[in-house]
């Protein structure tokens, strides 16, 4: 296993959410069969212009590489080319920020030609700047002159075109696959059988949890997918047929999402979410055992948001329910280890894609009428009426509706 040393500069950040981005660096350096030795972190307004880090932490940086023998450093932060190499130079060992090493995960996970085709295409889209860097500065050295430019430069211009010309027929792969996929979407919804999407943080448990709900529904272990306790274990999507309770659907199980997913990995797997765009219904599946779980819930919903499907009706899942000592009995647990709540669930999921409607009569206070936009999803206001100290509502909605609001109702 690869040592390393671990460095972030806290831009802005409360100590708590710093340590979560810190934290789960870690677990995508382990991810990549490496052991973070030590960690060198500084807080500032800003990365420095030139290495991120200031001159003494710097140094400081350089004294922890000597002292561990180290070969390797990870940044949190992810840098720019020019400051990847100005640090590399600087202390004499490799250098890699965090999108480095999500790519590196990417790469080593994907299975199917679409996942290869969509990681390869992100990583080019990386590494394409560095090659314009080396033009620029190679360019400078030779005084900027076209008389000036020599053969290495011309092998350099060579390389960078082939670079472009691999992303334009990845591109263009990756289009006639999304094509494939959408005809193969629109035959699906031309059945009219509903589809199910599990999404949450990465290694929250979605894939555990698909093969519950597999086995619940009487399917054969060569139908289960991959499961493993790491960072990132999905990366294709998952498509099984369920049948439960005399309904089906198509339930996928998705990529996992992370604090400041890449721009580039978001773009390149902008088809593999697909599965998320198109989807009737959403599992948000939630780790109850981490302490940090409500930052990971915020960073789900952002993400759905960048990729528009925000608003798309969900069922939150608070997941890994074995490890808790207590509960909030305003949350809906399960576990894929004890199989807690696995069957509420399985008909929850029935009945919220084959609705039966229920009528409910609340009353809200002001303070509490944020509901409504919360679950709007779910349900339809037939009347509303205001009062001193709030409103008086008629809706007509689905169980999660009815079972979220049914301590408001009006007597």
């Amino acid at each position: 296993m690869q040592k390393a040393i671990l460095a972030g500069i806290n831009i802005n950040k409360d100590d708590q959410e710093f340590q979560i981005i810190m934290d789960e660096t870690k677990e995508l350096c382990l991810a990549c069969d490496i052991e973070v030795i030590d960690f060198c972190t500084q807080k500032s307004r800003r990365l420095d212009p030139r290495t991120a880090f200031r001159k003494g932490k710097l140094e400081e940086l350089k004294d922890l590489i000597i002292r561990h023998e180290v070969n390797l450093v990870v940044f949190y932060n992810n840098l720019s080319i020019a400051m990847l190499s100005r640090i590399q130079k600087e202390c004499d060992v490799r250098v890699v920020d965090r999108t480095n090493l999500i790519l590196d995960i990417f790469s080593m996970r994907a299975k199917t030609k679409e996942a290869k085709l969509q990681t390869q295409l992100a990583r080019l889209k990386y590494d394409l700047p560095k090659l314009y860097l080396e033009e620029f500065d190679a360019d400078r050295q030779r005084g900027g002159k076209d008389h000036n430019r020599g053969a290495g430069e011309t092998k350099l211009e060579i390389y960078r075109r082939k670079i472009e010309k691999e992303i334009s027929d990845i591109n263009k792969q990756l289009d006639s696959l999304r094509l494939s996929n959408q005809e193969r979407s629109r035959k699906r919804n031309e059945s009219f059988i509903k589809s199910v999407s599990l999404v949450g943080y990465t290694n929250a448990g979605k894939s555990s949890l698909m093969n519950l709900i597999l086995k619940y529904s009487n399917k054969k272990e060569d139908k289960f997918v991959f499961e493993k306790d790491m960072l990132f274990a999905t990366l294709d999507t998952s498509i099984r047929n369920i049948s439960y309770d005399g309904q089906s659907f198509l339930l996928f199980d998705t990529v996992g999402f992370v604090s400041d997913l890449p721009h580039e990995l978001i773009e390149a797997f902008k088809s593999t979410l697909d599965a998320v765009n198109d989807a009737d219904l959403l599992i948000h599946v939630i780790d109850a055992s981490d302490p940090y779980f409500n930052e990971q819930k915020e960073i789900t919903y952002n993400t759905l948001k960048v990729i528009n499907a925000n608003d798309i009706p969900v069922i939150e899942v608070y997941n890994k329910s074995d490890k808790l000592m207590e509960k909030d009995e305003h949350l809906r647990y399960i576990s894929c280890v004890s199989e807690e709540g696995i069957e509420e669930l399985l008909h929850l999921i029935i009945e919220t894609l084959y609705p039966k409607d229920y009528a409910l009569t609340i009353k809200l206070t002001y303070d509490k009428q944020y509901l409504l936009d919360k679950y709007k999803n779910h349900m339809k206001i037939t009347s509303l009426e205001n009062v001193d100290d709030g409103s008086i509502i008629s809706i007509v909605g689905d169980k999660v509706m009815f079972d979220s609001l049914i301590e408001y109702r009006k007597d």
